[in-house]
């Protein structure tokens, strides 16, 4: 309940940030352009930052690291990297396409079998708009599916206990659903243009 509670605080002063930015003209960028973006859903299992470039009105690359480090019991680490094709709008006010690579691995126990490591790709939807009136602030949504596959072997790693049937599924399911590996890919962000 506290790290909820510390996440709906940390959005409030990011919201608050907004409101308190001086306005001042500012067109979509043509130009190349550059911005940090954060998923805050994930302060509840770790942290989330990413860099975003633009490289044109309808276009954009962005890579991102994300850990899951408190609550989830298979602590791990991701990056990945997508490019974003802003097909209807452009950037700044849009709905994007993008292909997503990612790459990962577990700090100790794996949940699949003894496999600490992992890699895949996706593919997802995403919008964005701006939430500031100096349009550096901006909001985006992404929906897609990821297909993620186990592989390696570590000596340190802990594997799950394969007489325990109950441990198997639930390192499937966090495997599957929770981590950065999992197939769906659902996320909600904030981005800041400098």
């Amino acid at each position: 309940m506290r790290k909820l509670l510390l996440a709906l605080a940390m959005l409030s002063c990011v919201f608050g940030a907004v409101q308190a930015q001086k306005t001042q003209s500012f067109a979509y960028p043509s130009e190349k352009a550059w911005l940090i973006t954060n998923k805050p859903q994930t302060f509840l299992l770790g942290f989330n930052v990413g860099a975003e470039y633009v490289i044109s009105k309808k276009l954009s690359w962005h890579s991102e690291v994300t850990n899951h480090l408190y609550t989830s019991r298979f602590a791990s680490s991701a990056v990945s990297t997508s490019l974003k094709w802003h097909f209807l709008g452009k950037f700044g006010k849009s709905i994007y396409l993008q292909p997503k690579l990612v790459a990962g691995f577990f700090y100790d126990e794996t949940p699949m079998e003894d496999k600490p490591y992992y890699a895949g790709f996706g593919i997802g939807l995403g919008g964005m708009h701006t939430i500031s009136k100096n349009k550096r602030w901006f909001l985006f949504y992404e929906a897609g599916i990821k297909a993620c596959n186990a592989f390696g072997n570590r000596p340190n790693s802990t594997p799950i206990n394969p007489e325990n049937e109950v441990n198997k599924t639930v390192g499937a399911m966090e495997y599957f659903f929770i981590s950065p590996a999992s197939i769906f890919d659902l996320s909600i962000g904030i981005s800041y243009r400098f």
